[in-house]
């Protein structure tokens, strides 16, 4: 593992999953970690699907979302997607992370951690 410091360094957050589970972001793995944030999760569509199955070998996937747990569920049965791929814990996250808007909502974006827990992308939507 070799560190660029031209890269910020993820400091580490524990995730409630919505399946009641906790996971770890910001932790070296040996699998890149993929965070996409979508306030509504309605806006998860079949393209999120199935680019999340696809490099489900190489990446863990974290969905955080500001989302009633209702609307995640319709999501999870409607994509036949794990319990513990969505989060509604979008408040620390969008903090330290500055993921939200000037009326505190919780911005679309996608996130690339690589497995030295170094941001190496990160867009705004």
């Amino acid at each position: 593992m070799s560190i660029n410091l031209q890269r910020p360094i993820v400091p580490a957050i524990t995730l409630q999953m919505i399946d009641g589970k906790t996971r770890l972001l910001g932790i070296p793995k040996q699998k890149v970690q993929v965070v996409i944030t979508l306030p509504n999760i309605e806006d998860f569509n079949e393209q999120l699907s199935d680019a999340i199955e696809f490099f489900k070998d190489r990446a863990d996937a974290f969905i955080i979302t500001s989302s009633c747990i209702d609307s995640c569920k319709k999501v999870v049965e409607k994509f036949d997607l794990k319990n513990n791929l969505i989060t509604m814990e979008y408040k620390e996250f969008s903090k330290i992370f500055k993921m939200l808007d000037e009326n505190n909502n919780l911005k679309k974006s996608l996130m690339i951690i690589d497995t030295n827990c170094q941001i190496t992308h990160k867009d705004i939507l």
